[in-house]
């Protein structure tokens, strides 16, 4: 049983943890406020449940005690969860309503502290060892509040699907479908069964508390895995764009590096190693911006220096044999002059399309000037 707990436990702990980030950047979103309160109440409620198994812990509360924080935690989250689709889907009848689910979630509760209270410390054993007919009513009315705050706030989270164009649409569908499975496969067999041990005296659906277990876990995951989607969805974006960014900047560095060590007005800051740069973890598009700035104008300063004038039809090649012969001449105060011109235009208009053409000329350019060293060195070498 512990595997499942725990992983129930790391999917609220990562919810939680991403949902309090993002009130850290939006703190007057109150959607999110009441969003990431929910969440914070799962996590304690998951963390008592686990913390009942450590015997440190067990030996300082009352028996059974985490048992009951977590099953009152979990009715204050359904109904905050409630509230808030409830206003997604009916402001107008938000309040209202919103009274009523916290209502019945407070009865509730009083229901499962009063039940808890009339136990024998003895007889507050967990739900698979529960046989005292108090023990077996406070699990009934935990079972039959959390079955229907599941019905519930599934239907209202396909509601507001409904109202939702944005991405956030699959995400509620994503987090109806983990409260379903935790209707079907958790809350509503136990409570089945727990009412029939309480009144009848037998158990029609033997084996819940092994079976039902991993179900929940399901369930849980399910459902933060949608609340968590769009947030992770932006995050992969953003990571990939991050080693684009990374890849893009490294590529350029051969003809970048070849213009600020000619012209070293045109870097906005000191030129950097390539282990520093290896250092640059934030900005990176910012950064491979200003790159391709800085080149464009190490271009413009070049292009008086070339032995031709550039040409559109030129592929990468001749732009690198070009600069590289430009970069000699530059050299050579006595080099004549020529009229400036536009280095490496874009082939095409597409936004990625001047990018592109500066990549393949710094590879180029790389190229060319390590034949020439290599030339160079075999001649010295002779």
């Amino acid at each position: 049983m512990l595997v499942p707990n725990l992983l129930m436990w790391a999917a609220a702990v990562i919810a939680a943890l991403w949902k309090l980030s993002q009130l850290a950047r939006a703190p007057r979103d109150k959607g999110l406020h009441a969003v990431t309160i929910c969440t914070v109440l799962v996590v304690l409620a998951l963390t008592a449940q686990l913390a009942g198994h450590l015997p440190a812990v067990a030996a300082v509360l009352p028996a059974g005690f985490p048992k009951l924080a977590q099953n009152t935690l979990l009715t204050v989250f359904f109904a905050l969860l409630i509230v808030v689709l409830h206003g997604s889907v009916s402001p107008q009848l938000a309040a209202r309503r919103g009274y009523r689910e916290i209502g019945l979630a407070l009865l509730t509760s009083a229901v499962l502290t009063a039940t808890f209270a009339r136990t024998e410390p003895d007889d507050r054993t967990g739900y698979e060892d529960a046989a005292a007919p108090d023990m077996l009513a406070f699990y009934l009315a935990g079972n039959l509040y959390l079955a229907y705050a599941c019905a519930r706030g599934a239907q209202l989270a396909r509601a507001t699907a409904e109202h939702t164009r944005s991405r956030a649409r699959l995400s509620l569908h994503i987090a109806a479908t983990g409260l379903l499975i935790n209707l079907a496969g958790v809350h509503l067999p136990r409570a089945i069964s727990t009412g029939s041990r309480l009144f009848l005296g037998v158990d029609p659906i033997p084996g819940t508390a092994t079976w039902t277990t991993p179900v929940l876990a399901i369930g849980i995951t399910t459902f933060f895995l949608g609340i968590g989607y769009p947030g992770a969805r932006t995050a992969l974006i953003k990571t990939r764009l991050w080693f684009e960014a990374r890849r893009t900047y490294r590529r350029l560095r051969p003809l970048w590096e070849a213009l600020v060590d000619r012209f070293p007005t045109i870097a906005l800051f000191p030129k950097a190693s390539p282990t520093q740069e290896r250092r640059h973890l934030r900005a990176l598009r910012l950064r491979t911006y200003r790159r391709i700035i800085e080149i464009r104008d190490g271009l413009v300063c070049l292009s008086p220096y070339l032995p031709e004038p550039a040409d559109t039809a030129h592929t990468a090649a001749d732009h690198a044999q070009l600069i590289h012969a430009a970069l000699h001449r530059s050299t050579d105060p006595v080099t004549p002059l020529r009229a400036p011109s536009i280095i490496a235009p874009p082939a095409t208009t597409a936004p990625s399309a001047d990018t592109q053409q500066l990549i393949a000329i710094a590879e180029q350019l790389a190229k060319l000037r390590a034949s020439h060293d290599c030339r160079h060195t075999n001649t010295h070498q002779e």
